[in-house]
């Protein structure tokens, strides 16, 4: 299965362009099977009022799955998950937080990629490092409550070396897909920062991980390949 995570910046590119389409373009040019977003604008003033999570499924020819995080009159701002295969379950968590509402997408999925059945994880941690660390704990309790196989995607907003990525590593067993590299992710005309992650649970094996490159976000997207152990 190959599985990619993408900040959109609410589509908007390193030129100040805001184009959903430019975000499409990137997703197909690697044409994952499950896609974890995080940063997508619904109906929202600045962008447009543009209904990101319908213009992405359908560009995509997949459903949507999005979570509000944060409301601002009829619009919102959250994370999303676009997949193929069939959706068992969808589950919505809120995560502990400071100044801005964060949470977990979880969605259960089968016969995706070549796997039997996993469990996807999309989040989004928030700026403050005890706020993250209040989250991985938050995480990996939701985590932990899963029996099938386990993906956890999303922007951590923090490096391998912080302590919220090593407790939710530490709580749930989890196996941190590009641990080997460490390719950065941010920002995307420069790279010098690691700050989007896949972890898998160790009853998958990770393949391969690329780091394609775009400027459609701010964020480069991660994509990693993962097969049943």
């Amino acid at each position: 299965m190959r599985i990619m995570s993408y900040n959109t910046r609410g589509s908007l590119g390193m030129d100040n362009v805001r184009s959903t389409r430019r975000i499409v373009d990137t997703v197909r040019m690697v044409s994952p099977d499950v896609i974890c977003f995080q940063e997508i604008h619904k109906k929202l003033i600045w962008s447009r009022r543009e209904d990101q999570p319908l213009e992405l499924g359908s560009y995509l020819s997949r459903r949507f799955i999005f979570q509000r995080n944060v409301r601002f009159g009829m619009g919102a701002y959250g994370i999303g998950i676009a997949a193929r295969g069939q959706v068992v379950s969808i589950t919505e968590h809120t995560l502990p937080g400071g100044r801005e509402q964060r949470g977990v997408l979880e969605v259960a999925l089968k016969d995706v990629g070549g796997l039997r059945n996993v469990t996807v994880f999309c989040t989004h941690f928030g700026l403050g490092e005890q706020e993250r660390v209040g989250q991985a704990e938050a995480l990996a309790g939701y985590v932990g409550a899963v029996k099938w196989p386990v993906i956890v995607c999303g922007d951590f907003n923090e490096g391998p070396e912080g302590e919220a990525i090593k407790l939710l590593l530490i709580r749930t067993g989890l196996v941190d897909a590009d641990a080997g590299e460490n390719r950065p992710t941010f920002q995307a005309d420069n790279p010098t920062v690691r700050i989007d992650y896949c972890f898998v649970s160790q009853d998958l094996k990770v393949e391969n991980v690329e780091v394609p490159h775009s400027l459609a976000s701010d964020h480069l997207p991660l994509v990693v390949d993962v097969t049943q152990q």
